[in-house]
C-alpha cells in the first residue's frame, strides 16, 4: 500500500513538472502585450464533427433494426 502511494505522488510530481513553461524574456520588444488578433476557425470543425457523429449513429441504428427485425 505505501509502495502505490508513493509511486503514485511520483507520477503526480511528474507530470506537474512537465508542463512547466519557461518564463518569457524580459523584453519582447514592446511594450504592449502581443497577442494573436485571429482565433482558430473551429466552427467548421465543429460542424463536421457533429455531422460525422449523426451519420455514424444513425447507420449504428439501422443496422440494429434490421438485426432485431431478421430476429424475430
Amino acid at each position: 500500500m505505501k509502495i502505490k502511494v508513493l509511486l503514485s505522488f511520483a507520477l503526480l510530481l511528474v507530470s506537474i513538472a512537465s508542463y512547466s513553461q519557461p518564463k518569457p524574456p524580459p523584453s519582447h520588444g514592446s511594450n504592449t502585450s502581443q497577442s494573436n488578433p485571429q482565433s482558430a476557425p473551429i466552427g467548421t470543425s465543429t460542424i463536421l464533427l457533429i455531422a460525422l457523429g449523426a451519420s455514424y449513429t444513425s447507420i449504428k441504428i439501422y443496422s440494429d433494426r434490421k438485426d432485431n427485425q431478421e430476429e424475430e
